[in-house]
């Protein structure tokens, strides 16, 4: 379940009545008032009185957002049903389609009703819950917790941008952003117990990478010269010539001998999943 513009939306009288019933210091309270209602700068210069909402990106918003959506997980505890709450991130679950879709509509209504919020129904509804996703996980009905295929997604567009031989980086900045993307998204997504999805992209994320490579060393006396400096030797420099494709060459023996798997991992062109073994994943 979606909550439409959510933090857009979030009624300030029926905040600051919650509000009231859990903090008693009215300093406080009128200095949260005074968040709320702070104007919204606008790109020309102006600014807009804000009636409703809470700011987006802002520390103290996730804890209002909480508090406001406390009467709900109050009212789907009173109603016995299993459910998770990420902020606006709402996952029911019930023993059957049917039952599914009578909690769906009934719960939209006491939104509606209680809260003054929209839930947003093309991204919400009902299903088994191993085909849809909560923050970029799913749920599998024997209880094991994957990585969502929209997650998987993203991630396949990312690594594509990351290593797009067009960017006008050395290989050290390279090599410095992709750290910083995939650790933290495997900081995140290692929580999953099912990783077969992840774990078998590492083979294709490598040839991303010496795909990168090869278009970087741009000219047969580059690629030559690099080879050379990665230990390639003999007739397999001849290779270097190759009238071939960047992603067909990305997958050829040669490449994979001059970067080898090991030799990513050694000058830190990392795979997480992976990281721990690198000599065990071959080449």
């Amino acid at each position: 379940m979606d909550l439409k513009d959510f933090f857009d939306r979030v009624d300030h009288d029926i905040l600051m009545h919650r509000l009231r019933g859990k903090v008693g210091d009215k300093r406080l309270r009128a200095l949260v008032g005074a968040y709320l209602r702070a104007p919204v700068q606008q790109p020309g210069g102006g600014k807009d009185k804000r009636w409703k909402g809470v700011p987006q990106g802002g520390p103290l918003s996730p804890l209002l957002a909480n508090i406001y959506l406390d009467p709900l997980d109050k009212e789907l505890e009173k109603r016995g049903v299993s459910f998770v709450r990420y902020a606006d991130d709402i996952a029911i679950h019930a023993s059957s389609q049917r039952s599914a879709e009578r909690i769906y509509e009934s719960v939209v209504a006491w939104i509606g009703k209680h809260l003054k919020l929209e839930v947003n129904r093309t991204k919400s509804g009902t299903g088994p819950c191993g085909q849809s996703s909560l923050l970029g996980f799913r749920l599998f009905e024997d209880g094991k917790v994957g990585i969502a295929p929209k997650t998987i997604g993203k991630l396949k567009a990312k690594v594509r941008e990351l290593w797009d031989a067009r960017q006008s980086r050395t290989s050290k900045q390279l090599r410095g952003q992709w750290q910083r993307y995939i650790r933290g998204w495997w900081n995140y997504f290692q929580l999953a117990g099912w990783r077969r999805e992840v774990e078998d992209l590492g083979g294709w994320i490598r040839r991303h990478m010496r795909k990168c490579f090869w278009q970087r060393w741009k000219t047969p006396r580059g690629r030559l010269n690099a080879m050379k400096r990665l230990g390639v030797k003999g007739r397999a420099l001849g290779q270097c010539y190759s009238g071939r494709g960047a992603w067909a060459m990305s997958l050829h023996p040669v490449m994979q001998q001059a970067l080898k798997n090991r030799t990513l991992y050694r000058y830190g062109f990392i795979i997480p999943w992976q990281v721990a073994a690198p000599s065990a994943a071959g080449g």
